[in-house]
């Protein structure tokens, strides 16, 4: 038997601790953290799933997609 495919709303939030050089976003699925986003400057793109592990993206998409992708391996 298949499992029901759920609705989720994913919600991209900035921090207070945006400044010129650092960005930093968190994602959440309805009032749950799923992640943080950061960048520094022109460096690479670094995601931090719930469990604190950490990886490389190339864009904000592909950042974006992997948090979501381990969200919906791991939590759902």
């Amino acid at each position: 038997m298949s499992k029901r495919n759920k609705k989720s709303e994913v919600v991209i939030k900035e921090t207070n601790r945006n400044s010129e050089d650092f960005t930093e976003l968190e994602l959440f699925v309805g009032n749950e953290k799923i992640g943080t986003i950061q960048q520094e400057k022109e460096q690479a793109i670094t995601t931090i799933n719930k469990n604190g592990n950490q990886a490389k993206a190339k864009n904000i998409d592909e950042a974006i997609n992997n948090l979501i992708m381990d969200y919906n391996l791991h939590y759902m």
